[in-house]
């Protein structure tokens, strides 16, 4: 592993920010640090880069532990939320801040700089200040700015936050295709969920300082090892009795029923409903319009269900009975998280 943290624990006060966290990251990966607010991702990325330090535990960087070595000394790159440019300072000047501070020679400054302005998309804009530049262009300066000194990791705070939704789009791909050809390992923050699925390599999901999961975008989404993780991704309903949903195995000790909007189908009356007999019925109590789709909430057995129908099927009103047919759902048991699937999709189905 080239970035290691061991047994970490880090408090602020009486909040407990990292509890006993021991996770690894291969050289090379794009990493996601995701999870909701106070999860504790930001104190892991301030631990590595030298700006926190850690009540106990070692953290270890290319096989030499970094605890007592200064921010400066790290040979990391940070990217701030807020871009974090001198405002006073030129596009060019903002990129070869590191480099000046290293003293490196004048004609490599400017060979550098041209070479990563080139890179992020931004030649020719050299002499212009922040405050000429797009939200997307600062940003693409500081990544500038942090991959100067050539660092050997890149950490980056929340990198879209400001920026808005259109060219944040654009900047996750740029970002990944600029990260896969440099090949630095990067570690970034998000509590955006569909960020870190696009963006990453590997999700490290944080809850109240611990870690919950490490693994690819899929595994995490499909195959989630405890409650939380379950419970995080998606717009998911999340009920405590199941068992008058028909055609699922009971389980002992069940907490509680988690269904996310793609495990469920939901159809008019009039429509085929390929299993039916073991659909329920339902009561439609919203219908709002998204980008991708047509968004529902069906009362089901006194449950709340979220489900999508796309633009191109026939409209379902408020207040219409539908026939709704749950696929899975997953189901905890103190912190673990077991996914039960509908008993019908095991059965041969007979169309007369």
């Amino acid at each position: 592993m080239y970035v290691e943290l061991k047994h970490i624990n880090k408090h602020f006060g009486n909040f407990k920010a990292s509890d006993d966290v021991t996770v690894g990251i291969e050289k090379g990966k794009l990493i996601g640090l995701l999870g909701p607010s106070g999860s504790g991702k930001t104190t892991i990325l301030r631990m590595i880069a030298g700006l926190e330090n850690p009540d106990s535990g070692e953290i270890i960087i290319d096989g030499k532990v970094i605890n007592d070595v200064p921010a400066s000394k790290r040979g990391i790159g940070f990217v701030f939320q807020s871009y974090a440019l001198f405002r006073y300072m030129t596009v060019f000047d903002n990129v070869a801040f590191g480099l000046k501070i290293a003293k490196k020679p004048a004609n490599e400054i400017k060979e550098r700089v041209h070479e990563l302005l080139e890179l992020v998309g931004l030649s020719g804009l050299e002499k212009r200040y922040p405050s000429e530049l797009s939200g997307g262009q600062r940003q693409r300066v500081a990544f500038a700015r942090a991959l100067a000194p050539n660092p050997q990791l890149l950490l980056l705070d929340e990198p879209f936050a400001a920026i808005d939704a259109k060219v944040r789009q654009e900047l996750r791909s740029w970002l990944k295709g600029m990260i896969q050809k440099l090949g630095v390992t990067s570690i970034f923050v998000t509590h955006d969920q569909d960020e870190a699925i696009e963006v990453a390599d590997e999700i490290i999901i944080t809850n109240r300082g611990r870690i919950e999961q490490v693994g690819t975008p899929y595994e995490v989404y499909s195959n989630p090892k405890t409650a939380f993780t379950a419970s995080f991704f998606g717009q998911p309903s999340i009920f405590k009795d199941y068992s008058n949903f028909r055609r699922f195995d009971i389980l002992k000790n069940a907490e509680n029923a988690i269904v996310r909007p793609e495990f469920v189908k939901v159809t008019k009356k009039t429509e085929v409903q390929k299993y039916k007999n073991s659909a329920e019925e339902g009561i439609v109590e919203e219908v709002d319009f998204r980008g991708y789709g047509i968004e529902l909430r069906v009362r089901v057995n006194g449950v709340l269900l979220t489900a999508r129908r796309s633009f191109d099927q026939p409209r379902i009103e408020v207040d219409e009975k539908v026939d709704v047919f749950i696929y899975r759902m997953f189901v905890t048991q103190g912190d673990t998280a077991t996914l039960l699937e509908n008993k019908s999709l095991r059965e041969p189905v007979v169309v007369i």
